[in-house]
Parts: C-alpha cells; sequence; structure tokens
C-alpha cells in the first residue's frame, strides 16, 4: 500500500519509465477517462491539449485520442514526432470517453494520471488558466516539486518536476 503522494507519484512514474514490455509480451497502452457526454469530451480535450500540450489525433463527440511523449527517466524525452518514418514513436495515450452513467462517472483520487514538467511554475498556471484547481499546496520533497491538480472534468492529475543534479 502507498501511504503519501510521494510513493504514489515515485511508483507511476516507476511504471512509466521502465515498462517497454513485461515478459509476457504486455504494455503499458493508454489510460481512459471517462466523462458525460459529448460536451465533457470537448471539454477535457480543450484542458489536456492547451494546459498541458497533448497532441491531438483523434476527436467525436464520443470519443477522443490525445498523445505526448514519454519521458525517458533521465531529464529527456522520447519525441512523439519524428522526420524519420524508421525511429520509435514512444507517446502516452490518452483517451477521453463520453459515458452518461452515474456509476461510470464517480470521481475520486482514481484514475490518477502524474506528468512530469520542467517548469512546475509555468505548467501549474497554465492548468489553472484553463480551469484546474490546486488540491493542496505544491510540495517540495528532496527529489523535486510535486504539485496535485483537478482537473476541470473532475480528475486528479498530478505534475512532478524533478530537481536536476
Amino acid at each position: 500500500l502507498y501511504h503519501s503522494f510521494e510513493e504514489i507519484s515515485k511508483a507511476l512514474l516507476l511504471c512509466v519509465h521502465t515498462i517497454i514490455m513485461t515478459p509476457v509480451g504486455v504494455r503499458f497502452g493508454r489510460a481512459i477517462l471517462m466523462v458525460r457526454g459529448a460536451t465533457g469530451v470537448a471539454q477535457s480535450v480543450n484542458f489536456y491539449q492547451n494546459a498541458l500540450g497533448f497532441e491531438v489525433t483523434r476527436h467525436t463527440d464520443e470519443w477522443a485520442e490525445l498523445i505526448c511523449p514519454i519521458s525517458s527517466g533521465e531529464g529527456s524525452h522520447v519525441t512523439a514526432r519524428s522526420t524519420d518514418a524508421s525511429q520509435s514513436r514512444a507517446t502516452f495515450k490518452l483517451n477521453i470517453k463520453a459515458v452518461e452513467s452515474e456509476a461510470q462517472l464517480s470521481y475520486g483520487y482514481t484514475p490518477f494520471l502524474n506528468f512530469e514538467t520542467e517548469d512546475m511554475d509555468s505548467a501549474v498556471a497554465k492548468c489553472a488558466q484553463m480551469g484546474a484547481h490546486l488540491d493542496g499546496p505544491i510540495q517540495y520533497p528532496a527529489h523535486g516539486k510535486v504539485a496535485v491538480l483537478r482537473a476541470p472534468d473532475g480528475h486528479m492529475i498530478g505534475l512532478y518536476e524533478p530537481n536536476l543534479l
């Protein structure tokens, strides 16, 4: 069990950074957020695209897919775009699905998405401009800065700015 946000953040970062493929051929493919109807999809796409810089690859009234580069865990990032088709395009996929059932829309502290940033202050400010709210103060543990926000769609997101060594 995890007892603090820092432990959860470290575990999530470890998963995203180190798991490329499990021994049985499974890899992390995407996270799916459920929101209320077409309006919810549009609002969520607007937030993740304009506040966090995700690239929209598909958007309908009922489904959206956005991508962002995956961090290599060493201060550099694997880019989502490549001019050489032979290069791998390692990206995190975020899907947003329209639903109507209350059971599918129960919000809480899960799913919890965590994103790395190189500039915590700018990222938090941009998210706030787009309708997110801090869920407590920014924390300053020894390994970097950590912020928890509730996105306009009700989901919790974390921002992490690692200390540069």
